[in-house]
């Protein structure tokens, strides 16, 4: 094992590490200091918590002189981003709605959790999402076909097309829930 090997396991490690401590330890998971689990700041930390390492080694055992990400990372941590930013925006938009109408409720806005599951499968107005469910069985599903392509040598998975639409399809269904709880 070379110089470089060696170095790209310890960023991978570390990296991972660091991404793990600071979901578990940290509110960022949650829609604010104990406030509830947020699914799409769930989902983002997972795809990053995940390419962040793979980068590492990728550069480390494949392309040593030219570290490279290809499409489908970049798919995959855009498309987590931009669910989150949309959702955020949904978010703010039924904040200010319960702000004109006070006798709306919503489930980001609570000083209490539930469990984590109930949290990440429930929407903001209190009741299990189907759209959660799906979008959290394929991120789960999505995460661990990631991996299985990634090992063990190293190289990025190269997602088809079909894959990108059906978890297109699954963050919109997730989004279009969220924007119409209220």
């Amino acid at each position: 094992m070379n110089a470089t090997e060696i170095i790209s396991i310890l960023i991978a490690i570390i990296g991972f590490a660091a991404i793990l401590w600071i979901g578990l330890g940290t509110s960022i998971l949650r829609a604010g200091k104990d406030k509830p689990y947020s699914f799409h700041r769930l989902q983002t930390w997972l795809w990053t918590m995940l390419i962040c390492p793979c980068f590492a080694l990728n550069w480390g055992f494949v392309n040593p002189s030219a570290p490279d990400v290809n499409l489908t990372a970049l798919v995959l941590l855009s498309m987590s981003g931009g669910t989150a930013a949309i959702a955020e925006m949904v978010n703010s938009v039924h904040l200010e709605s319960q702000r004109k109408q006070p006798g709306i409720s919503l489930k980001l806005n609570s000083d209490s959790s539930g469990s984590f599951w109930t949290d990440i499968l429930m929407d903001d107005s209190g009741n299990l999402s189907i759209g959660r469910l799906q979008n959290l069985v394929f991120t789960f599903v999505y995460l661990a076909v990631y991996l299985s392509m990634f090992f063990p040598e190293m190289k990025f998975p190269v997602f088809e097309k079909t894959a990108y639409v059906l978890m297109g399809i699954s963050s919109g269904s997730f989004l279009i829930g969220k924007g119409l709880n209220k």
